[in-house]
């Protein structure tokens, strides 16, 4: 009889044991899935961060590529208006020389800005029948502000001559 007492008491004691370790297997599994859930949760969101960082990366590398053609671009036309105006410069120095140019090139005097040429026809034959302002143009250049601002003073008469009388005193100089 005490056998079976004590098998009784073992049995119930391994019922009871059985009893705790299936309870404790199932709140395992309940952190395990939680568990899980947070790892998928973390993963989506790293997916999606790693997604955003991939887009924001290849719009980087469209705005850099972007500026790099708008660089190349704007030098290319830099390199072009640079030509443009050495070109301009030189023709204005050389426009007196040129078949078309119809006033004697020695009657002509290169000031530059705001007009480039001022020919005193009749200069080198010694008697200077007329005064012609030039502004010299090339391709599809403008006159600027001030350029036109001397044609419209000249169109409407307002040119004069005046002579400035300056007293030497470099003979005082020791």
């Amino acid at each position: 009889m005490n056998i079976l007492l004590l098998l009784g008491a073992l049995s119930s004691i391994l019922i009871l044991i059985v009893l705790i370790l299936y309870f404790e297997l199932q709140s395992l599994r309940k952190r395990l899935l939680a568990k899980e859930s947070q790892i998928q949760e973390t993963l989506q969101r790293a997916n999606s961060t790693f997604s955003e960082a991939m887009a924001m990366r290849e719009e980087a590398q469209r705005m850099k590529e972007d500026l790099e053609r708008r660089i190349d671009e704007a030098r290319r036309e830099s390199v072009q208006k640079s030509k443009e105006v050495v070109a301009g410069k030189v023709t204005e120095q050389l426009a007196p020389f040129f078949p078309n140019f119809k006033y004697n090139p020695r009657d002509v005097r290169f000031i530059g800005t705001p007009i480039d040429l001022v020919v005193f026809n009749g200069l080198d034959s010694g008697k200077v029948e007329s005064i012609v302002f030039m502004e010299i143009k090339t391709g599809n250049s403008r006159m600027t502000e001030r350029e036109k601002s001397v044609k419209e003073a000249i169109d409407a008469s307002r040119v004069s001559f005046e002579i400035l009388r300056i007293d030497s005193t470099l003979d005082q100089v020791e």
